[in-house]
């Protein structure tokens, strides 16, 4: 009987074991940044989670690289491309009280208060929120196809934070808000420069996007530091 030979391919085993050894070798790094920083770790899973695709693509290049520069790179691909601006960016501490700005503003909210995680507006209307992520002045939130930078009239490179409005007991639900013609409101954009701020409202469970209903905003209201 004659013995069926062997296809050995050498190049095959050891191109399987390198793809394994990259695999496990970026799992491994993934869990020590968890490990020793936590917060980018956490920063880059929100980027992932909820769809926000300039930062998407800078984790994708992040990890074609290797992730090779640590830290450093992840901090960059989370926070975009200049990691300097936007860490200055998320570092300014909305507080205060503002006054309204406008006639528009005065009339419908009067002057605004910023105490942490609370906003509180002279009318009557307070909204517990908590960070979503930090958004470009030039990316578009709705269907509409208006960016940021339009409604706020901000630069393109403008860092717009976002928070999700949460009810102020767990056992409670967001109240509807006559801020959004009686619907319940779902997030808040904030644009924090220098003396001003500027807050746009959204209606709940709004995703800012070209997919989000062009009536997703319920309004802009602008203020300036007493």
């Amino acid at each position: 009987m004659t013995a069926t030979p062997v296809n050995r391919n050498p190049n095959r085993g050891a191109g399987v074991l390198k793809g394994l050894a990259g695999t496990l070798g970026f799992v491994c790094l993934v869990l020590f940044l968890m490990a020793i920083e936590q917060k980018q770790a956490m920063d880059a899973w929100a980027a992932v989670r909820d769809g926000t695709g300039p930062a998407i693509g800078r984790l994708a290049d992040w990890a074609k690289r290797g992730a090779s520069d640590g830290i450093e790179g992840l901090k960059t691909a989370t926070a975009g491309g200049d990691a300097p601006d936007a860490a200055a960016s998320r570092a300014q501490v909305l507080a205060g009280e503002f006054r309204a700005a406008d006639d528009a503003t005065r009339d419908s909210v009067g002057d605004a208060a910023f105490t942490g995680a609370l906003i509180r507006l002279e009318r009557g209307e307070a909204f517990r929120t908590r960070p979503l992520r930090i958004a470009a002045g030039e990316e578009v939130f709705s269907a509409a196809r208006q960016t940021f930078a339009d409604a706020l009239d901000a630069r393109a490179d403008a860092q717009i934070e976002l928070r999700q409005i949460v009810p102020h007991e767990r056992s409670q639900a967001v109240p509807a808000s006559a801020l959004c013609d009686g619907q319940t409101p779902g997030m808040v954009a904030l644009l924090h420069r220098q003396d001003r701020v500027e807050m746009m409202i959204f209606r709940d469970r709004t995703i800012v996007g070209p997919d989000a209903s062009a009536d997703a905003l319920c309004g802009v209201w602008r203020f300036r530091k007493r």
